[in-house]
């Protein structure tokens, strides 16, 4: 059974990567070329087009990824019936409760890689993606002093009183 397991994980897999990075590509070229139009304006270069970009695929990526999942396995699947394969699979004594528990495992796995991008990667890629474009801008200073200002009037016995609160910080990146 492991060979059966290893020969349709291998499969999808490979599958799955190929649809996922075709889809990838597909995206990252759509966000490059809506990019490229600010290239020249508010000290935006080709490069920060081109980072700005890369930082985009990782959201594409936790979008995409049950489309890609449910696209390559059902293009390795017909492949597999197509060249009988999985009809020899199945005389051999691969029963359709073992083959979907197989893909289930396999459904999984690959959900678990979508939760870890998603919950992880596509946030921190994201906050990347902001402080490239107001870095370009000129619109962040790196390694100096930020913080903000709570203002705030009320109304006491005595008058009105103006309170002013700072809470500033030091920001490393």
């Amino acid at each position: 059974m492991r060979t059966v397991r290893r020969l349709l994980y291998r499969d999808i897999v490979a599958s799955v990567f190929f649809v996922a990075l075709a889809f990838l590509s597909l995206f990252f070229f759509i966000d490059l070329v809506e990019k490229l139009d600010n290239v020249g304006r508010a000290g935006r270069t080709t490069g920060v087009a081109v980072l700005a970009a890369l930082l985009e695929l990782p959201s594409h990526f936790y979008e995409l990824m049950p489309i890609a999942v449910l696209i390559g396995t059902i293009y390795s699947l017909a492949r597999l019936a197509q060249s009988s394969e999985f009809t020899i699979l199945r005389t051999g004594g691969l029963g359709p409760g073992r083959a979907l528990s197989l893909l289930a495992v396999l459904g999984v796995v690959f959900a678990a890689i979508t939760f870890v991008v998603g919950d992880y990667v596509v946030p921190a890629a994201e906050r990347q993606a902001v402080a490239v474009k107001t870095l370009a801008a000129g619109g962040l200073r790196v390694g100096g002093r930020t913080g903000a200002w709570l203002k705030e009037k009320r109304m006491t016995p005595q008058g009105e009183r103006n309170y002013s609160i700072n809470l500033a910080g030091t920001t490393r990146h």
